[in-house]
């Protein structure tokens, strides 16, 4: 049976010792958004601090060095300390779900460099031959109003190459994916901020 395309970014599933995921993530600073930020977006150091020293963070690019994946949007009402600022809570579809391009807010992020993350194969069928190569991400067209993230590995860009920012470790394991089409599979980071020496895929 065909692979179902439900594109929604990126998802730590793991850690690569075969430990689980946490939940465990660090608090970061989007200054202005290059572009609308959702939970699943791989992101990248913005190169300054908040007035109180939270690393700024913004969308990263198929070429940028990532420092981790989304995994959460923190409410513009709140501040860093947990406080609420003036005026009323944003509830409504898509503010609460988005820092909108342009826009500054707080991002909850895993940016540990050994987990290991589920995403969508697009733009190419991906092969079990492709497993242990290095591919890149694609973040995918989006809008004010989109929800969840359309970023997903670009299987037009495999290959050994050791400064592509993903290796891909295998197939997601359940009855509905199987090798083919919009395969959901695993991948680690091959490039990282906290960890940045790109290896050679095989």
């Amino acid at each position: 049976m065909a692979n179902t395309s439900r594109i929604n970014g990126f998802r730590p599933v793991k850690q690569t010792g075969g430990s689980p995921y946490n939940g465990q993530s660090n608090l970061y600073y989007v200054a202005s958004a290059s572009d609308e930020i959702l939970v699943g977006d791989i992101v990248k150091l913005g190169g300054s601090a908040d007035a109180n020293g939270i690393a700024s963070a913004n969308l990263c690019g198929a070429t940028d060095v990532p420092v981790g994946v989304v995994v959460g949007i923190v409410n513009p009402k709140r501040d860093p300390a947990g406080k609420m600022s003036t005026g009323s809570i944003t509830l409504d579809l898509p503010t609460q779900a988005q820092i909108a391009v342009g826009g500054e807010g707080y991002i909850l992020v895993c940016d540990a460099p050994d987990v290991v993350l589920e995403a969508e194969a697009s733009n190419g069928t991906p092969a079990a031959t492709d497993i242990g190569l290095n591919i890149s991400h694609a973040n995918g067209a989006r809008t004010a109003a989109t929800i969840t993230s359309p970023a997903y590995l670009d299987f037009g860009t495999e290959a050994t190459t050791s400064t592509l920012n993903f290796r891909l470790l295998g197939f997601v394991q359940r009855v509905d994916n199987e090798i083919g089409a919009s395969a959901k599979m695993l991948c680690g980071f091959n490039v990282h901020q906290y960890n940045a020496v790109g290896t050679t895929g095989i």
